[in-house]
Order: C-alpha cells, then structure tokens, then sequence
C-alpha cells in the first residue's frame, strides 16, 4: 500500500523546488475543514552514523524553534505549523505564502524600475533587520526565496 498522507495528515499537492538538501512541496492539511494549502520542506540527510543523523536532527530541531519565533512575531515571515520525523526523513509545514518569488516577478515583468527596487529592498531590510536582532542569520538569501505577497 503506497502511503498518501505524511504525518497521516498531510497531501502533496506540487512539488516547488528541490536543493541539495531536501525538497519543498505544497500540501494540503486534511485535518482542517478547510483544507488550507501548507508549504511542507522535506529534509533529505545524507549524514551516515547514529552520531551525525543525531547531529542534523538537533540543527533541525533548533531551525524549527527559530522559524517558529520568527513567524509568530513577524507578519512577513511565513508561520511554523508543524514539524516531523518520518521515515528517517525531516519535515517542517510552513505558511503558504500566497504571490510569487522575486525570480517569477522578473521573469514576468523584466527590469524594474528604480522606485519598485527601492521599495522592494526596504521591504527585504526591514525583515532582515528584525531577523539579525534576534541573533538570526539567514544564509540563503537569493530571488527564489523571496516572496512577494499579493
């Protein structure tokens, strides 16, 4: 029997991307009425031995306690539902952020002007900003990861 729900709660609906590390889907939360779509990111490690499996359970435990600080504390970044360990792979459920990456908007409308960068980096440094004040540093900063809300 193929299992269809991670976590007997979660749907993969898409898959966004795949890295290195892991791969990022959207879900939905079938235990909810409404049926909201989530952001699971999947954790694929490639550590080998019970000391580094332990090791990269840890870092990803402390990644969760931050995303989860982080989004309850600020509007414009993305709330933690939920993380989980499921057949030796990690998962974190995020907010779905609804608009798209700074990549698809330059894709979609080519250069932009010298006012909406502006904007758009005061935005990106007011969140960086609140980030580094809570001794956070980011490390992945790049269009893909940059969503811009509708």
């Amino acid at each position: 029997m193929v299992k269809t729900l991670l976590n007997d709660r979660y749907k993969i609906l898409e898959t966004l991307g795949q890295g290195g590390f892991g791969t990022t889907h959207v879900v939905m939360d079938t235990h909810l009425p409404s049926r909201p779509s989530l952001v699971l990111k999947e954790l694929n490690p490639v550590a080998k031995g019970d000391k580094a499996r332990k090791l990269v359970q840890q870092r990803f435990e402390r990644e969760a306690v931050v995303l989860e600080k982080l989004g309850k504390s600020h509007s414009q970044i993305p709330s933690l539902y939920a993380f989980f360990l499921e057949a030796g792979k990690f998962y974190l459920i995020q907010e779905w952020i609804e608009g798209q990456t700074l990549t698809q908007k330059l894709k979609s409308e080519g250069v932009l002007s010298e006012t909406s960068v502006r904007q758009l980096l005061v935005e990106i440094l007011d969140v960086l900003s609140y980030v580094h004040e809570q001794g956070i540093i980011h490390r992945d900063i790049k269009p893909d990861n940059i969503i811009i809300r509708k």
